[in-house]
């Protein structure tokens, strides 16, 4: 069942009876099961029918005090988002849990709305998770295409091409724009097929000259250029028996394109400065975003290696043709990133994805990863506003990218003077927020647009007392 079409189920595992009720007739709608178990024994007996997708906890459990109850839960459970519920823990309590593998903490005397914004939260990210797990889980099923993600149908279209050509020698071009994944469709094409074993060698033609490119691809024979000091073999050679992939083709002069052709055709060539043919046996996939059928119009690229070239096209849609498939690179992009730089992922609001999805991304999935990187480091843990966006993509003035009177120490490694700059900052701002709110800490997440588990955290980690704050 796609995730889309399935109905969420929550547990409350909470031991007092008023409270246990309570929680549950707050958390039930119509689109939302919630189940009820007053012990951690009761709980773990229903996880296998309940399958839930969210458990809310209590810290005060019979038989699995503290954050022993996350724990629990993690192992019996694990990937389900941990809400805790407490009688006004301390903030060391707290970083404690959210340390543990709870996604955020609520007390019994927080607001409904401030409960049901947390479960929100965390059943959001709940479906992110799934619906990227599925993604991924779809395309090994059916493609054993794991580095492509994907919902939308066109792109589907290409895995079945990918799977149709893979395990042919069949010459492939793949068309499309800069940054829709031309390299992962041939990797993904190379590792699919009988040379999977050989080398698979990508070379961008775009980056070369002419007389360059040719040492580059067929290689050279000593003396035959100034500075060939001895023979160098080409990346044809080196590909023997593998897959070359031929980037950017469409960037290559005439000169080139013949003795591309050559190849092609005959599976020979002579090394630059050489008499000597040389054989191979390689599979050739080519790419480029350049519209080739106008370049062979304008004379600038030979018909005949285009005729020979284009024995399987493969295109690929740009993102902006597949917009739904924002969503789920995004969430995918954006917990990468924060796995690998130890930061928090950011809430992306529904105002601020509205924009992203209706955003034309000329850069398509190499922009979107980009960006995405770029909101990790500057609103981990933190909201995504609309306002936070570039002004491209909003029609909106944008946030001022550097924060103003920060001195900016050159002398530095740069990720040593960011970091202390963030520091600096971010402990500037939440001390005057705190002060302003007199210590209470769900006016100070709300007014500062994070979470309570973020505030928690960076309080404990720079040295903020609540109690400090309060008139």
């Amino acid at each position: 069942m796609p995730p889309s079409a399935r109905r969420d189920s929550v547990l409350v595992v909470e031991p007092d009876e008023l409270r246990r009720h309570r929680l549950k007739a707050h958390l039930r709608t119509n689109e939302r099961d919630v189940f009820i178990a007053a012990s951690m024994s009761d709980a773990l007996g229903s996880l296998p029918h309940v399958d839930p997708v969210l458990v809310v906890v209590a810290l005060d459990l019979p038989d699995a005090r503290g954050v022993r109850a996350i724990d629990v839960v993690r192992e019996r459970a694990p990937g389900v988002p941990i809400l805790v519920v407490a009688d006004a823990p301390g903030v060391g309590a707290v970083v404690e849990a959210v340390r543990h593998g709870a996604v955020d903490v609520v007390t019994h005397e927080d607001s409904r709305e401030r409960l049901l914004e947390a479960v929100s939260r965390a059943l959001q990210e709940a479906r992110s998770t799934r619906q990227v797990e599925h993604a991924r889980e779809q395309a090994k099923d059916r493609y054993g295409l794991t580095q492509l993600l994907t919902q939308s149908p066109r792109m589907l279209d290409v895995f079945d091409q990918i799977r149709a050509v893979a395990q042919t020698d069949a010459t492939v071009l793949i068309l499309g724009e800069t940054g829709t994944g031309k390299e992962l469709v041939t990797r993904a094409i190379h590792e699919r097929s009988r040379r999977k074993e050989k080398p698979f060698i990508a070379v961008n033609c775009g980056a070369f000259t002419e007389s360059l490119l040719e040492s580059e691809l067929f290689g050279h024979e000593r003396g035959s250029f100034t500075g060939a000091v001895g023979r160098r073999e080409g990346l044809f050679e080196m590909a023997d028996g593998g897959t070359l992939f031929l980037d950017e083709l469409g960037e290559t002069s005439l000169n080139v394109q013949v003795n591309l052709l050559r190849v092609l055709e005959e599976m020979t060539f002579r090394r630059v400065g050489g008499r000597d043919s040389v054989r191979v046996d390689v599979r050739i996939l080519a790419a480029t975003n350049v519209q080739l059928q106008d370049a062979v119009k304008a004379g600038n690229f030979r018909q005949d290696l285009y005729y020979r070239l284009n024995v399987f096209p493969i295109r690929l849609p740009p993102l902006r043709e597949r917009k739904e498939d924002i969503p789920l690179l995004m969430r995918h992009f954006l917990d990468e990133i924060a796995e690998e730089y130890t930061l928090e992922s950011p809430i992306i609001t529904k105002e601020a994805l509205d924009a992203i999805i209706r955003y034309g991304w000329p850069g398509n999935v190499r922009q979107l990863r980009a960006m995405c990187e770029r909101w990790t480091i500057q609103r981990f843990g933190q909201r995504l506003l609309v306002e936070h966006l570039p002004s491209d993509m909003t029609g909106l003035p944008s946030a001022s990218e550097q924060p103003a009177g920060i001195l900016i120490d050159e002398n530095r490694p740069m990720k040593d003077t960011v970091d202390r700059m963030t520091v600096e900052v971010e402990r500037a701002y939440l001390f005057r927020v705190l002060r302003r709110c007199a210590g209470h800490l769900e006016r100070t997440a709300a007014e500062a647009g994070i979470s309570r588990r973020t505030l928690y955290t960076k309080m404990k980690d720079y040295g903020l007392e609540a109690g400090d704050f309060k008139s």
